[in-house]
Parts: C-alpha cells; sequence; structure tokens
C-alpha cells in the first residue's frame, strides 16, 4: 500500500475506485494524461487509482515501473491479458 494509505483524501479515493469497473478505472486514468498539476489530493487519487489497479492484478507496467507513472499516453484495458496498453 502507498504511502497515501492514511490519507482522507486518499481513503475515499480507494472506496470510490474499489466499487468502480476496471474500464471505470482506465478512464479515470486516460483523464490524467497530459495533466502536470500536482496538489495532494491529485496526489491521492493516483496513488489510490494505482493501488486499485495492483489489488485487481492489472498488470500496468506499460505505464509504471514500481516508482513512477508515465501520464504521457492514453490507455486501454486488455481484459483477456489483464494489462494496460498504451493506445497513444
Amino acid at each position: 500500500m502507498s504511502t497515501q494509505s492514511h490519507s482522507k483524501y486518499y481513503q475515499e479515493y480507494a472506496a470510490r475506485f474499489a466499487a468502480a469497473s476496471s474500464q471505470s478505472l482506465v478512464e479515470s486514468f486516460n483523464k490524467e494524461v497530459g495533466n502536470t498539476g500536482w496538489t495532494t489530493m491529485r496526489a491521492s487519487f493516483i496513488a489510490a487509482l494505482i493501488d486499485e489497479f495492483w489489488s485487481r492484478g492489472i498488470d500496468i507496467s506499460a505505464v509504471n515501473d514500481g516508482r513512477s507513472t508515465d501520464f504521457n499516453h492514453h490507455v486501454r484495458l486488455n481484459e483477456h491479458e489483464n494489462r494496460l496498453i498504451l493506445i497513444g
């Protein structure tokens, strides 16, 4: 679990993402593409989103190296392989 796990914002986002479909998680990720702003709320949002991908066993190695996440490209979910694929 991320270092954001005790933040109020993280907890709210984590609950929201846990109840969401995997496609909804992908849509949330894609809305962040190109966004370079950084706030505590955004950090909590991203941490909860990435943690939810991991908790579902979705391979996010196309955008995450274990230390940071790349929001330069949109992704889609390859459901057969349970992994994110870059689409642009």
